[in-house]
């Protein structure tokens, strides 16, 4: 949520005197007066008095409400320029930057984390008589007043931003913070609103509060607003979102007449149902989309664990930063190494961005699981199970490496005649060159079924997708047999697709498996099962598949 939200606190009454009784040790102020009055007579705090006046909180310094007020000296800080600057602005920057709610004194060696009225956070420290308040030296400390007690500082505590905030007033680089204001919305709070009379049918409120949200805060798992929170944020300069932006648009090539295989509804090889997707706005796709594959991994959560090596000037090998949605990086010298320049702010930092040096398949462009389990959509001539294994060989495998517990297909023939066959959809497909892989499971990878007869496989994969023209197309890679001695990985063949599915709820292409050969061929009967072991395929982008051989 952005802006102000008051937080109510229960306390005891010994608790109530801590807060707002005044250190007996307090001197030159009266403690007769208000705070308002203490700070309109004081001739070295009439810049500050002008400027409360202003902003119309000097009737606020009046009440019977007890504040703490940290006062800067005259001559410290531009008061004429707060003199000409908006009365909202001012009175949120400045005026409450200086005031906090309840009795903070200074005394003895003692450290205070202060939330002033406008919710930023301060440090309020010292030892003996040596205070100081956000940073800056405290002139005079623990000056009472009857509502009130007021520390003079040697000059204005510096009022900083928070991420969001900066994000809503960043000028000239303006790329990310005009995405930003797409996703905002302000609503009425019926709740914290003072109901009015019904007026033509209608509720009316003698005192609305509105708040604004911004509902991609949510999709970056990241409160930005709020000054509890700590994180940093890379913000891309308009040239590196540009030039990130027209490095991911070729993935997203969206066509009107989209059509897939519709494999749950179909009972036979010869007569599959297609089905196309209705029209949409293939640019407008493209460009949303785009936008947020490069936002969703800029915020970095400073409390993460993997994230202390935000602070440091030499990076290990193994090191590895982690997003708020999750996502790992593994290159982070050369990440951080483009930042251009840092900005602290009151919940974190920002640090401006001349590239974005992700690696694609470690952000937008990345490997795709495709789990047999669950995306497997069809069994023709066979009977399927879904299999876990809580008990693996590990001889055949480094479970340890694996998802806990290994799941897989287990399609067995009908009958002899049968040619067993599963169909996989393959999800979130970006119209860019993938590697494919199908992950094979052995008959007795189960310590419990060691003893099992544990033949080969002898498949063939055909690949069905929609082209660039918005037919059904289909490319056979062939036949394969896999190693039974391990869960294979088998290497199935490259493929481009020409058009982009990621996005487009329930629309995908698909990997057919068969086992074709016929029960009349003794040969193969004899040398290869029939029963199908599928565990997932596995479409890797070639630029990671380059990089983990040592290309460029």
């Amino acid at each position: 949520m952005i802006g102000a939200a008051a937080m109510l606190t229960a306390t005891s009454c010994s608790d109530w005197n801590d807060y707002n009784e005044v250190k007996p040790d307090a001197v030159n102020a009266s403690a007769d007066l208000s705070l308002w009055e203490n700070i309109s007579k004081n001739p070295e705090l009439s810049d500050f008095a002008k400027i409360i006046q202003k902003v119309g909180f000097d009737d606020e310094l009046k009440a019977a409400h007890y504040y703490t007020v940290w006062a800067p000296l005259n001559g410290t800080y531009d008061a004429q320029a707060l003199m000409e600057t908006d009365n909202k602005e001012v009175l949120f920057q400045f005026v409450k930057n200086h005031i906090a709610e309840y009795n903070h004194p200074a005394s003895g060696a003692f450290f205070e984390r202060i939330r002033s009225l406008n919710l930023k956070s301060h440090i309020f420290e010292g030892t003996a008589n040596a205070y100081t308040f956000s940073g800056v030296n405290v002139q005079q400390a623990n000056l009472p007043s009857v509502n009130g007690t007021m520390h003079i500082l040697a000059s204005e505590a510096p009022f900083l931003t928070n991420v969001y905030e900066y994000l809503q007033e960043r000028y000239g680089e303006d790329s990310i913070a005009n995405y930003f204001h797409n996703y905002e919305y302000t609503f009425l709070d019926e709740e914290r609103s003072v109901v009015g009379p019904i007026v033509d049918g209608r509720q009316t409120y003698i005192d609305s509060v509105m708040v604004t949200e911004n509902t991609l805060l949510n999709y970056l798992g990241a409160n930005l607003d709020e000054e509890d929170s700590t994180y940093t944020f890379l913000y891309p300069s308009n040239d590196a979102w540009n030039k990130r932006y027209n490095e991911i648009k070729p993935l997203y090539k969206y066509i009107n007449n989209l059509k897939m295989q519709d494999l749950i509804n179909s009972t036979s090889n010869t007569d599959i149902p297609t089905l196309q997707v209705s029209s949409f706005d293939t640019e407008y796709m493209t460009d949303s989309l785009v936008k947020r594959a490069i936002i969703g991994n800029l915020a970095f959560s400073n409390n993460d664990t993997y994230n202390a090596i935000l602070n440091k000037t030499s990076f290990n090998p193994e090191d590895t930063l982690r997003s708020t949605n999750r996502a790992k990086f593994s290159n982070p010298a050369e990440i951080l190494k483009a930042s251009s320049e840092s900005i602290e702010m009151s919940n974190g930092k920002v640090l401006v961005m001349d590239s974005i040096a992700y690696y694609p398949w470690e952000s937008y462009s990345s490997e795709i699981n495709a789990s047999a389990v669950f995306y497997g959509s069809r069994v023709l001539t066979g009977t399927s199970h879904d299999v876990r294994v809580d008990d693996p060989d590990s001889t055949k495998a480094d479970f340890k490496k694996m998802r806990e517990p290994l799941r897989y297909i287990w399609v067995e023939p009908t009958s002899n005649y049968s040619k067993p066959e599963l169909d996989i959809y393959l999800p979130q497909v970006l119209s860019t060159t993938y590697n494919i892989y199908l992950v094979m499971v052995p008959a007795n990878i189960s310590k419990a079924d060691s003893l099992r007869e544990n033949k080969p496989n002898q498949i063939n994969v055909t690949l069905n997708y929609c082209n660039a023209n918005g037919s059904l197309a289909d490319k056979n890679f062939g036949t394969f047999s896999n190693d039974v001695s391990k869960i294979d990985t088998l290497y199935i063949g490259q493929h481009t697709f020409p058009v982009c599915y990621r996005g487009i709820t329930n629309y995908y292409p698909n990997i057919k498996i068969t086992s074709p050969f016929s029960v009349f061929n003794k040969t193969m009967m004899e040398t290869y099962t029939r029963d199908l072991r599928i565990a997932a395929v596995i479409l890797k982008p070639i630029e990671m598949e380059e990089y983990e051989k040592g290309g460029n």
